[in-house]
């Protein structure tokens, strides 16, 4: 008896020792000593278990030293690494994972870790993605001899406060403080991106309780990570996948409210009609009444009601025109993404139909398109100029200006007893509307797909740059993949993006040492498992614009194999995305045929044997069908 109280007095004393854990401004991961991810989960965790704890709040730097010093137990969200395992306990089951990102203001030039040469950049003190020896940012630009100016902040908030008011060029925070404060001080992310990272707590060695506590949290984290409904699941949502609304471009917003100006005008139209025909309709049966009380007037009454009836054809036959007038408008303004309407010519080609069906009494139309000061009729219709005489006709001339070198006039010709010139002028300058909405929208797309192009050409530019083996490797993959994708029958949209997904498709090389990469001898197993990592760093850099979405799933599976011995997922068969196993066989192709520094480029009938070898086991059967039929047809 006096055994089993000593046994409760020890575990009563075990679970009441005192705890302080050391925390610092960090939102959404700590924002005070109540909310934030980490307090809020620890304090759901150490309650449960009756374990008693305190916070104390300070800069990253000064908890550091208060750890190393005694003065406090533990500090909580801090990365691990094997450095820092040397000096503190850690636990083993991570809250979140994170990364480094680096942020500059909307107007900055800097894109990529070259453009942060002679820059000066905002850090925090002590924080790992700075300071590790081996991957943090401090070694990574030593190792590419980019000399930069560090300034040192206590919180990250500190850092978005000094880019935002220019004070320095670009600023290292993790990845989860920039997605939720970056909108809040109007920056930026780039598309440096590195050092991926575990966040969990860390404990002073001399602590006597810590390897008690952090069992306790791995185990209890891992139960809640476990079920979906969890408080874990609850707080991560709660403060990092809170859904902003869309913004809508103004560009759009315009476009849709002209579009539904023009839907209201002709419902109104519709509507009048309507009641028109409804006024005619009750006149007619009073006519029939007065008709069976005035028999003598049963002439004259016939005859005005044929003219009703004819009135009431005319305006049927008006109001089925306003109907497919508004069909061909909504058309119009459908149509205006179409890839054949891409130049202004045809666009206004289409518009002049509309036209055509919408006026009434147009005798002649012709467009002319001037370019350079030079002037050509694109389009023309109706009786020829010299049989028209001009004091029965109205001319009207509608200019349409796009830029400085560049403008339309369209030219029509009206019977002058079929147009009404008042309401004419109001449907012309809505003509213009839609013509000149077109006009934007298309520069608009134009322009963004120029940047979007010369962006992805830079980053191919820099990935050779970075590997030597890989010149002109990403262009042959590219081109190859085209002419698979052309001869499997594919449309214009796939094999333009098969095309890009081809440049890119060795861009998570970029995340690869270079010594590892340009190594002459061969690799040891652990850099040949670091260099298979490269598919799932392209797709992680790709996959966050909603327009690469596709590109990068191609990018990440490109490696897999037919018989699922492939990697990253192991994907096997049909499952494996059609574009990742047309860019295999290229890939594979191409790098036989290359020249390396431990071997000659292979000999073309070597290299169709082996394609043809591994149809079924490495590459889909179907995609080396089609691949050694462009060989024999000399496409390759």
């Amino acid at each position: 008896m006096k055994r089993l109280l000593l046994y409760i007095f020890l575990l009563i004393n075990l679970i009441s020792f005192g705890l302080t854990i050391g925390i610092y401004h960090n939102p959404p991961k700590i924002i005070d000593k109540e909310t934030g991810i980490f307090p809020e989960l620890i304090d759901y965790i150490l309650t449960q278990n009756n374990v008693k704890h305190n916070y104390e709040m300070d800069t990253f730097s000064n908890l550091l030293k208060k750890l190393n010093n005694g003065e406090i137990d533990a500090i909580a969200c801090i990365a691990y690494s094997a450095e820092r395992a040397k000096h503190f306990y850690f636990n083993k089951e991570s809250f979140i994972s994170d990364w480094a990102v680096v942020y500059t203001n909307h107007n900055s030039n800097i894109h990529n870790m070259f453009d942060l040469k002679n820059k000066k950049i905002g850090v925090l003190k002590g924080d790992i993605f700075y300071e590790d020896k081996e991957k943090g940012l401090k070694e990574l630009l030593k190792n590419f001899d980019i000399d930069v100016s560090y300034v040192e902040f206590n919180t990250y908030e500190d850092i978005f406060k000094a880019l935002s008011k220019s004070q320095i060029d670009a600023g290292v925070v993790n990845r989860a403080f920039g997605l939720t404060n970056a909108e809040k001080y109007n920056l930026s992310p780039t598309d440096i991106i590195f050092f991926p990272v575990k966040v969990m707590i860390a404990f002073r060695k001399d602590y006597p309780e810590k390897e008690y506590i952090a069992n306790l949290i791995d185990t209890e984290l891992k139960k809640l990570k476990e079920d979906t409904d969890s408080k874990y699941y609850e707080v991560i949502n709660k403060y990092l996948y809170v859904q902003d609304e869309p913004v809508v471009p103004r560009w759009l917003k315009i476009f849709i409210l002209f579009s539904m100006l023009i839907i209201v005008f002709l419902i109104i139209n519709h509507l009048v009609l309507l009641k028109l025909v409804e006024r005619r309709t009750m006149l007619l049966r009073k006519l029939n009444l007065e008709l069976q009380k005035k028999n003598e007037e049963l002439q004259s009454l016939n005859e005005e009601i044929s003219s009703q009836n004819e009135e009431l054809e005319e305006l049927y036959l008006h109001n089925e025109k306003l109907q497919n007038s508004l069909k061909l408008i909504i058309k119009a303004i459908s149509d205006l993404g179409r890839e054949e309407y891409t130049s202004e010519d045809n666009y206004l080609k289409e518009l002049f139909k509309i036209l055509d069906f919408v006026f009434p009494g147009i005798v002649h139309g012709r467009i002319l398109k001037i370019e350079n000061d030079e002037e050509k009729t694109i389009f023309e219709k109706g009786l020829q100029i010299n049989n028209i005489n001009k004091n029965e006709v109205y001319s009207l001339d509608i200019p349409i200006n796009l830029n400085i070198n560049l403008s339309y006039i369209i030219t029509l010709y009206f019977k002058k007893d079929e147009i009404n010139t008042e309401s004419l002028d109001e449907l012309i300058e809505s003509f213009k509307i839609l013509a000149t909405t077109f006009f934007k929208i298309k520069n608009e797309a134009d322009i963004e797909e120029r940047f979007r192009e010369d962006i992805i050409k830079s980053l191919i530019s820099f990935l050779e740059l970075h590997d030597e083996y890989t010149k002109n490797h990403s262009k042959n993959v590219a081109e190859l993949s085209k002419k698979i994708a052309e001869k499997m029958g594919f449309g214009k949209p796939f094999i333009k993006k098969i095309y890009w997904a081809g440049l890119l498709h060795d861009i998570g090389k970029l995340l690869i040492p270079i010594e590892i990469l340009n190594k002459k001898s061969r690799l040891t197993e652990e850099e040949y498992e670091y260099i298979k990592k490269h598919p799932e760093y392209g797709y992680n850099a790709l996959i966050k614009s909603e327009s690469l979405s596709e590109i990068a799933i191609a990018i990440r599976h490109h490696h897999e194999r037919w018989d699922g011995k492939g990697y990253p997922d192991g994907l096997k068969g049909e499952a494996i995305p059609i574009m990742s196993q047309i860019i295999s066989v290229a890939d594979a192709w191409d790098a036989m045929r290359s020249r390396r520094s431990y071997r000659n480029p292979i000999d073309a009938e070597i290299a169709i044997k082996e394609i043809e070898e591994n149809a079924g086991k490495q590459f889909s059967p179907e995609i080396v069908k089609v691949f050694i039929q462009l060989w024999k047809e000399g496409e390759i």
